[in-house]
């Protein structure tokens, strides 16, 4: 069997680009009914027990896929960082 082209392994990676931006999309969707829940129910907008709990399921998430604690660590922290802008800004409106 032929080795992939490059241009078939960009391809590949465009189409999971695709999938993870989607992905993404509905996290963060989620993640604003969150934050109305929070506002309704009177809940703090952040909780840093839950976000060292996220940080720790990234982690491990991250262990069976091979990739390491900080790549782990990288990828929580931007998709927290994203997510906790947006609550706070749904939060306080």
């Amino acid at each position: 069997m032929e080795p992939a082209s490059t241009k078939e392994l960009r391809n590949e990676i465009e189409d999971i680009d695709a999938q993870i931006i989607d992905l993404l999309a509905t996290r963060m969707d989620i993640s604003d009914e969150l934050a109305r829940a929070k506002k309704a129910s009177g809940q703090s907008v952040w909780d840093e027990n839950v976000e060292k709990a996220i940080i720790t399921r990234y982690q491990e998430l991250c262990k069976e896929v091979s990739l390491t604690k900080e790549e782990s660590e990288q990828i929580a922290h931007l998709i927290l960082n994203i997510s906790k802008a947006r609550q706070e800004k749904i939060y306080n409106e």
